[in-house]
């Protein structure tokens, strides 16, 4: 949704050397306010009129006479302007009058606010690059990133938060800051913070907890991230689950018998009525023929390309998992609930969609005690069905598809749960 507003002033040649501002107001919940200047001389003389735009507390950008065509978002903006939060209040366009003839001139502005709206964004939150033991700088980890179509990445360099300062500033990608915490009894991934701890080093489990206290408290997410991982006892979590956390990373890479466990490990939390929601990420460390960014993505329906709103998006567990950028996407709903959200009643309908699926394709609804409701895909396309369950504590889905690389069944595509109350 958007709003348009049209401002307009007349300028006479005693204005010259002097500014003008052409107020207008934002409400809230705007995503992106684009801007469109004209300058019409009353005769033809010489006229140069500057512009400008202030928010409310600063001035948020100066083009001068170059560009009389403005953007500004919460993620991008035109060169000269700074992107960021576009706080509600008085804004307005400056106006700089640097030479204006004796006849003076009319300025048209039009202003259009744009509404923030949720959308589907794909990224991948697991990644290394040369700030720890990758082989990508961040240029190349941009690139990648454009090639592959993702819209965000997580920075999580083991122990180290020197990428979350130096990545590409002006790339369309959304780079979320990150820190893989790095203990040699498992790891955990430190979300939305530049600097979540002030030193790694953990012995005992007090001081894990102690540490990811902290780092909740300056308000970074916490991931346990393959807690199952067969690269051996150090990377495996070996702290419990009793210390601090809000996700479970229950897919890393490519898809194999640790990240089964890991899923079976969530099962058994989420039947137990931990609200966990999962996450996924490559761990993409080098070149390698079947580790590659974006394998998995990590689908999230977000207000925003924002690293903060996509955060609340997976934190709200609006969010789904595929194994490949641009694969099927599994999204569950019952009524106006999403993934995520808890809804009343749990002998309701859920509406089961699934973009990108093809023939033979196996899909899987699951409940809390384990109870499998299977359905074979015919035809390539979307596929749609509408299932009804007994009482339950939560909904689940899951898409299992023939790789003729290993010459079975494996996952394509993973939901996070519609939750249930009373069950």
């Amino acid at each position: 949704m958007m709003s348009v507003l049209h401002l307009s002033t007349d300028v006479t040649e005693q204005d010259t050397g002097g500014f003008l501002e052409l107020p207008f107001d934002v409400p809230n919940d705007i995503y992106e306010i684009c801007i469109t200047i004209n300058v019409t001389p009353q005769a033809k003389e010489p006229c140069i009129i500057d512009v400008g735009l202030c928010d409310p507390a600063q001035v948020r950008g100066w083009s001068g006479s170059t560009k009389y065509d403005l953007r500004i978002s919460l993620d991008d903006a035109t060169p000269g302007y700074l992107a960021g939060d576009l706080p509600t209040g008085r804004w307005a366009i400056l106006l700089g009058l640097y030479v204006i003839g004796k006849s003076g001139a009319h300025v048209d502005a039009t202003v259009t606010l744009v509404k923030a709206s949720r959308q589907w964004l794909q990224g991948d939150l697991h990644v290394h690059t040369l700030h720890s033991d990758g082989a990508y700088t961040l240029s190349e980890l941009d690139e990648i990133a454009m090639r592959n179509g993702l819209d965000f990445i997580g920075l999580t360099d083991h122990n180290t938060t020197s990428q979350n300062y130096l990545y590409p500033r002006d790339s369309s990608v959304t780079y979320i800051p990150a820190m893989e915490l790095t203990t040699y009894r498992g790891h955990a991934n430190l979300f939305g913070i530049p600097t979540p701890c002030d030193d790694f080093r953990v012995q005992v489990p007090a001081d894990v907890i102690g540490l990811l206290q902290e780092a909740k408290r300056r308000g970074a997410r916490i991931s346990v991230n393959h807690p199952y991982d067969d690269g051996g006892p150090s990377c495996q979590w070996q702290w419990g689950y009793d210390v601090p956390f809000d996700w479970l990373e229950v897919w890393n890479g490519p898809w194999r018998p640790s990240n089964e466990q890991s899923v079976a490990l969530w099962q058994i939390m989420l039947a137990q009525g931990r609200r966990v929601i999962a996450v996924a990420g490559s761990d993409t460390h080098r070149e390698h023929p079947y580790v590659r960014h974006g394998y998995p993505t990590t689908y999230v329906y977000a207000s925003s390309k924002r690293a903060s709103d996509i955060l609340s998006a997976i934190d709200a567990g609006h969010a789904s998992f595929s194994y490949c950028p641009n694969g099927p996407r599994i999204e569950l709903s019952c009524g106006l609930a999403l993934m995520g959200d808890e809804v009343g009643a749990s002998d309701a309908a859920i509406n089961v969609h699934i973009e990108g699926v093809e023939p033979k394709d196996v899909v899987v609804v699951i409940t809390e005690d384990g109870e499998v409701e299977r359905h074979e895909v015919i035809e390539r396309g979307d596929w749609t069905t509408e299932v009804r369950k007994a009482p339950t504590r939560f909904v689940r889905a899951e898409l299992w598809r023939y790789f003729a690389e290993v010459d079975g069944l494996r996952m394509a595509a993973l939901s996070n749960p519609i939750f249930f109350t009373g069950a």
